[in-house]
């Protein structure tokens, strides 16, 4: 897997074909560019509009955009308010507007609800909070789509379930044979199981009472397809743990509908199971985990593979200087910075504290010390505050990596000497064990 990803872009005009464009329209270029900046950071791509009457112009092509407005403009140009109101609707769900003003009065915020805002934010703006609010109104675009496993051995309904499901954007992996189910499930991680009732040679109760003997899989919801009609056999079966039925033949609405909800409950389960509560990233146990599945696909297959731990410098004194929910934010701010950053396939957990860990598969120790140092050096430019005080904070790193380190404890020990040594060294570093 080669790192194609862009490492570092900011500035105040860049493409505008990606997701994730923020549009800037504020009458202070200053803090027009200044904002440009801190967001580009994070990997928006920004767009400084001068004249609020191009915006149409410049949005057109994204698929969804986040615009950056000044408030006091609605109550003093009523032609900017109605442009707004009209630009917002005339969207269908592709626009979102953030009013933003020096002063925060009930009748600026409900100028700005009445002008099509989605948000109000009041100067000066704290970065980490208006990131959050922008990944909200961005949030459902972005989704990822749901996994569902077909467990069947008719191609025919095969075929058909999967462009059910496919046409309403889910992804689909198929088990014909279930002596295939396990290898299936481990590797696809389906977020439900769409399994029919009755196949030539296997019963789908008995697929499911072998499912559920796996702890890993007792989780992942299983909807039984049949054209069964008998009730007592349809709870026998739900009671050797299936949790659904559709019946025979399918209304695609309707099973669109239930799989949708089914794998959206599986996902909040999950990612609150795996999960920090606050940044988000895998939790301290399921990062070793994850330390370990990669280590092992690695001796598999051949690859290199690096192991980086993370800490930020001096955030004791954050957190006694500016108090815990600033330093909160702190942790945040890197906790998305790291994301935006790194490739999906990359594993990034919150090793405890304001620790961090990450695995860069398919990645050679210099590669590795590059793209830290890159994420370090950004990092050390966004802007934190507090009570309109302005900080930064920067961070240390120690890598190691595989072969020349074999087992997860020792990946985990070489980078944690790494990172020892960088916080000796001065902090603010990256030290890379060769």
């Amino acid at each position: 897997m080669k790192r194609d990803k862009p490492i570092f872009d900011t500035g105040s005009e860049h493409a505008t074909s990606g997701r994730r464009l923020v549009c800037i329209s504020l009458a202070d270029a200053g803090s027009a560019a200044d904002l440009s900046d801190q967001l580009g950071f994070f990997g928006f791509t920004t767009r400084i509009v001068a004249d609020w009457r191009d915006l149409q112009a410049v949005t057109g092509s994204a698929p969804i955009t986040v615009v950056m407005l000044d408030a006091e403009l609605l109550q003093q140009d009523d032609e900017f308010a109605h442009a707004m109101r009209d630009f917002k609707q005339q969207s269908s769900g592709t626009v979102h507007l953030v009013y933003v003003s020096g002063t925060d009065t009930f009748e600026l915020r409900l100028a700005a609800v009445r002008g099509g805002g989605d948000a109000f934010m009041v100067q000066p703006l704290e970065i980490a909070r208006l990131i959050d609010k922008i990944d909200s109104l961005m949030g459902s675009a972005e989704r990822e789509p749901y996994h569902v496993l077909i467990v069947n051995d008719n191609p025919d309904d095969v075929s058909t379930y999967a462009h059910i499901l496919q046409s309403d954007d889910m992804i689909t992996s198929v088990v014909s044979d279930p002596r295939n189910l396990f290898p299936v499930l481990i590797e696809s991680k389906p977020e439900l199981i769409l399994m029919d009732m009755h196949m030539a040679e296997w019963s789908g109760v008995e697929l499911t009472r072998l499912i559920r003997q796996q702890e890993t899989f007792i989780g992942i919801p299983i909807i039984f397809v049949s054209s069964e009609k008998d009730v007592e056999k349809r709870l026998a079966a739900i009671g050797y743990g299936g949790d659904d039925f559709v019946s025979k033949p399918v209304v695609p609405r309707y099973l669109n509908a239930l799989l949708r909800l089914r794998a959206a409950r599986t996902r909040h389960m999950r990612f609150f199971m795996e999960r920090d509560s606050l940044t988000g990233l895998l939790n301290h146990s399921n990062l070793r985990e994850k330390v370990g599945a990669e280590l092992k696909r690695a001796e598999r297959i051949g690859n290199s593979l690096c192991f980086c731990m993370i800490d930020i410098d001096h955030f004791k004194s954050v957190n006694d200087t500016y108090g815990h929910l600033t330093g909160d934010r702190v942790l945040k701010s890197l906790s998305r910075l790291l994301q935006d950053r790194l490739r999906k396939s990359d594993v990034i957990g919150r090793y405890g504290g304001e620790e961090f860990g990450v695995v860069l598969f398919d990645t050679a120790l210099d590669q590795a010390e590059r793209i830290m140092n890159e994420i370090r050096e950004s990092f050390a430019l966004i802007r934190q505050q507090f009570q309109g005080k302005e900080f930064y904070v920067s961070f240390s790193a120690g890598v190691s990596s595989y072969p020349a380190c074999s087992s997860v404890a020792e990946l985990i020990e070489t980078a944690d000497k790494a990172l020892y040594e960088a916080k000796e060294r001065g902090r603010n570093r990256v030290v890379v064990d060769a």
